[in-house]
């Protein structure tokens, strides 16, 4: 077992954190079913590969977008060709993880109605080695998936084929970690995202760890992140710098 999922297994820090999401993940899951009702592209939004409800106790990583603004915080994940939301949300994820081998995605985007959490989409599969592929150029890796496979809808319990389709890159961050400050002088920065409403707009929320980066990556979970030491890290920006490491050791070790 590689040290990040051993500390991850040993901290029970994380593992009240990651329980405290799965009870509110279950209460989501319910008033979903409630919404779907009404909100029909609810129905064919929310699925899963194995058993659920379950508990997931490993290390998480985000696969999110250069910059990571809100209205386009993670890269891009598609089920039979409809483009799952990318906006950041509180209580939204698009995760990859490991279990050996085995790669593992959990994706899910919330919103609110009348005080009480739903998904608007939920995706958790999984996938054997034979099911991705991956690339690696240096400290660059590109995790790909395009593959149709039975998924269970959570909405109507009906088992459906579903075509799973994502082209997770990670950059290099090393000299792509820059502060709010710089960014605001980016004209990156302003150029890619004056569509959203500007730079100035959107500066205040650009980051969630203290810096941005300025390339696609995979970020450790902000669970993970406030707990960087119980992790072997120093900072959190120690722990993304070295988050290649993790990847690494489970596709090539």
């Amino acid at each position: 077992m590689c040290d990040i999922c051993n500390n991850a297994k040993e901290s029970k820090d994380y593992l009240l954190l990651i329980e405290k999401m799965f009870e509110t993940d279950i209460s989501r899951l319910e008033f979903s079913k409630e919404m779907a009702k009404t909100l029909r592209p609810i129905n064919s939004r929310i699925y899963s590969s194995i058993k659920y409800p379950i508990k997931l106790l490993y290390p998480m990583f985000d696969a999110r977008a250069a910059f990571s603004v809100p209205q386009n915080f993670f890269q891009n994940l598609t089920i039979n060709g409809e483009k799952m939301g990318n906006t950041f949300s509180h209580g939204a994820m698009r995760s990859i993880f490991f279990i050996k081998k085995r790669l593992m995605l959990l994706s899910k985007t919330v919103n609110h109605s009348e005080g009480q959490e739903y998904f608007t989409s939920f995706v958790l599969a999984h996938f054997e080695p034979k099911e991705y592929s991956f690339k690696y150029e240096g400290d660059d890796l590109t995790i790909t998936v395009d593959i149709e496979k039975p998924m269970r809808n959570l909405i109507t319990n009906q088992v459906e084929k579903k075509k799973i389709q994502f082209n997770f890159l990670n950059k290099s961050v090393l000299g792509r970690i820059v502060s709010r400050e710089q960014v605001l002088t980016s004209s990156q920065f302003k150029n890619v995202y004056s569509k959203y409403g500007g730079a100035n707009s959107k500066s205040s929320s650009i980051d969630i760890e203290g810096y941005a980066i300025t390339v696609p990556h995979f970020s450790p979970h902000p669970y993970m992140l406030q707990l960087h030491k119980e992790f072997g890290f120093e900072s959190n920006r120690e722990f993304q710098e070295k988050a290649i490491g993790y990847f690494k050791e489970h596709l090539t070790g």
